[in-house]
């Protein structure tokens, strides 16, 4: 994904296109947004994005994932991502996998088979374009994708923190894209900013960007006791009685949130793309009414998965 996006970026600066890349509910997804005239250079952006992973690209992209697994490791803060990531794929918090140039290959003639690829056009183009531009990106169809290939950990080691006590807690409230989710973490962020917590540092960490629906917390103190009292207290909005306080602007939060995504055409985009439906529309419209009508007793199963996942990493150590 990431090379994708680097052979995608100059041709895209020349058109102005704007582009961005991630993964979303196991899906990697590329948005490429530009004025309707470059129709024809966005084609050609797109099939750089879908494109298969050249040797040199690749190895650079894996020496870049090695630092970025180097840099998460010197921070408390980092350390509980990468306990988040290994928590999402499966292993450990400190030995997280990176493949080596053959396995991205691999995945590639996997993931971007044509008869698994979707495109989302959104804008007035003609759809004879459509076809004859966009009809033959990706790998040729292959066999059904099997398991994920995991390729051997990589153990991190973390060093400790002379100044500072350090606690964490990271838990999964559920599918990210679920209105309800979306209520829950406003709710937990809103929380966290007006709960008074005294002596202490407290900070909520997105999870992997993979809309999981992973979270985080970390709280930095100088006494232990203090990190313990804070860490209570924010797992405490948690709780049926943090969420009765919470939930109501966490909502209010939410719908704000989304509708703000809605208003420009970037946003939009992603938004169908998230609440993508079987047959190739959106239930963006939905969740939006989800959101609206969302009443308290909505929220009981993402206490239930808050409390099924909860677990509190040694991040200090």
């Amino acid at each position: 994904m990431e090379q994708a996006l680097d052979r995608a970026r100059s041709r895209a600066e020349a058109i102005g296109a704007e582009l961005w890349g991630g993964v979303q509910d196991g899906r990697i997804a590329f948005h490429a947004i530009a004025d309707a005239r470059y129709a024809d250079e966005l084609a050609w952006v797109v099939r750089l994005l879908a494109g298969e992973p050249e040797a040199i690209g690749a190895g650079g992209a894996i020496a870049r994932e090695h630092a970025r697994l180097d840099q998460l490791a010197e921070t408390p803060r980092g350390r509980l991502v990468l306990e988040m990531e290994g928590r999402v794929l499966g292993g450990g918090g400190g030995a997280l996998p990176v493949p080596a140039v053959d396995d991205v290959r691999d995945m590639w003639r996997r993931s971007h088979a044509r008869d698994r690829l979707r495109i989302l056009v959104l804008g007035d183009l003609p759809l004879h374009w459509v076809f004859s531009d966009l009809s033959r990106i990706g790998a040729p169809p292959g066999p059904p994708a099997g398991a994920p290939f995991m390729p051997p950990p990589r153990t991190l080691s973390f060093p400790e923190s002379p100044l500072y006590t350090w606690s964490a807690a990271a838990f999964s409230l559920g599918p990210a894209h679920d209105p309800a989710v979306l209520a829950a973490a406003a709710a937990l962020r809103v929380g966290l900013v007006r709960s008074e917590m005294p002596n202490a540092a407290v900070n909520m960490v997105e999870g992997p960007n993979d809309r999981s629906g992973w979270l985080g917390i970390t709280v930095r103190a100088a006494r232990r006791r203090d990190a313990d009292a804070a860490m209570a207290s924010a797992l405490a909005l948690m709780t049926e009685e943090g969420l009765d306080a919470w939930w109501t602007m966490g909502a209010a939060t939410a719908r704000s949130d989304f509708m703000a995504a809605a208003s420009t055409p970037a946003g939009w985009l992603a938004l169908s793309d998230r609440y993508h439906a079987p047959g190739g529309g959106t239930n963006a419209r939905t969740a939006l009414e989800r959101l609206t009508t969302l009443r308290r007793q909505d929220l009981a199963p993402v206490l239930e998965q808050f409390q099924a996942t909860l677990f509190r990493p040694g991040i200090d150590r």
